[in-house]
């Protein structure tokens, strides 16, 4: 069977993974540059910084059990109860993907069901098909921008969801500093800092990520970089008489669709009539847990 996915985050690769195991054809589509999603990392030379979630926890038994085996094919390390990237956190969905599969940079705007076949076309004119199914894992206002013909009661469904934005400025030197401060980490406009050289311990160098609060985000309307970038560094001096610019590289980023604030209460969505799926971590919760089990459910109970 032929099917095409949308969307290479936890969800998408996981669930590639699964029909791939089941000798499916399966291709995958994904706007950006590599896989991942909000599992993202950049690479500054030989090292790495995770600028998305930087470690995560486990519940469910089914996801331990993924992220044990993650563990020993030493993708992820477990620590104090919580699960951190031995080599990158975007190896977390590489490590599920035969990449002769994968189209990067491909940011698919159509999908046509013709004859009960899948037709797919990129933002360049370029076109895939035909496919037997089609799954879909962006998030949902990014499903409904699509050129594709959703029944009703799917399209109200996805309308549903909400999300906060988060603007996030990721700093490093080739030297050691030290920014984790009390006075920065207990200031109300950041929901996080993440020491990501903790995580690899290397040797001059160091990396942090700040988060700033989603409500900073939507008050002063942060989506451009360069405001982003200004905003924090004024604030970091503010806090610390630290001028940012003067001891790090900065990269700045703005994650539209950070957090779901109001998901589905569903386990995913399927058409059996237009042999259509969509999951994601907008189904039964807002995390990287939600996500896999949403993928995993839809395949287990749809797909096999």
């Amino acid at each position: 069977m032929n099917i095409a996915i949308i969307g290479a985050g936890l969800s998408g690769t996981n669930i590639y993974n699964l029909l791939k195991k089941d000798g499916n054809d399966v291709k995958l589509f994904e706007k950006a540059r590599g896989s991942g999603g909000r599992c993202s990392t950049r690479y500054v030379d030989d090292k790495l910084i995770d600028h998305g979630t930087p470690y995560f926890q486990a519940e469910d038994k089914e996801f331990i059990n993924f992220c044990e085996q993650k563990v020993k094919e030493d993708i992820l390390v477990k620590k104090d109860n919580s699960y951190y990237p031995l080599k990158g956190m975007n190896k977390l969905c590489s490590s599920l993907l035969d990449k002769d599969d994968f189209y990067k940079n491909t940011k698919i705007v159509s999908c046509k069901n013709i004859d009960n076949k899948w037709h797919l076309s990129d933002e360049n004119g370029i076109s895939y098909h035909p496919f037997d199914k089609l799954i879909i894992t962006i998030p949902t206002p990014q499903i409904l921008d699509l050129n594709i013909e959703l029944p009703f009661s799917i399209a109200e469904k996805l309308k549903t969801v909400t999300y906060e934005s988060i603007a996030t400025l990721l700093i490093y030197s080739y030297t050691f500093q030290n920014i984790m401060n009390p006075k920065l980490l207990n200031d109300s406009s950041f929901k996080k800092i993440v020491d990501n050289s903790l995580k690899y311990d290397y040797e001059n160098f160091s990396s942090y990520v700040l988060h700033l609060n989603p409500t900073i985000c939507k008050e002063k309307n942060l989506t451009n970089k360069d405001d982003i970038k200004e905003y924090i560094e004024n604030k970091v001096y503010e806090i610390l008489n630290l001028k940012l610019e003067d001891d790090f590289h900065t990269m700045p980023h703005f994650w539209k669709y950070a957090n779901v604030v109001k998901s589905i209460d569903d386990k995913y969505i399927y058409d059996e009539k237009l042999s259509l799926g969509i999951c994601g971590d907008f189904f039964k919760g807002d995390n990287l847990e939600s996500s896999y089990l949403s993928s995993k459910r839809l395949y287990e109970e749809k797909l096999i």
